[in-house]
């Protein structure tokens, strides 16, 4: 008969979230890789460099937008490129 482990025994393995590099964000962004560069240089967009490479995690992004949606500065009328009529 096999021992059973006791749940404080068991261990657990993080789960990792693949990175993203500057052309796969830039793609999914809909976006120039060298916009986003400039976006991840200023720090617009969260992104952060592993040794000289950009690196982006697609969680961070998809906050990053949802957020901007959510936020009060966003006017719905850029978001659906209409006219805005007084």
């Amino acid at each position: 008969m096999l021992p059973i482990e006791k749940p404080s025994e068991m261990t657990v393995t993080p789960s990792f979230e693949q990175l993203l590099n500057l052309q796969e964000a830039a793609l999914i962004l809909g976006m120039h890789w060298k916009t986003l560069e400039g976006m991840a240089r200023s720090g617009k967009v969260p992104a952060f460099k592993v040794g000289k490479r950009w690196r982006f995690r697609l969680t961070s992004l998809n906050a990053w937008l949802e957020h901007g949606l959510n936020s009060t500065t966003t006017s719905h009328a850029v978001l659906t490129e209409e006219e805005q009529h007084p």
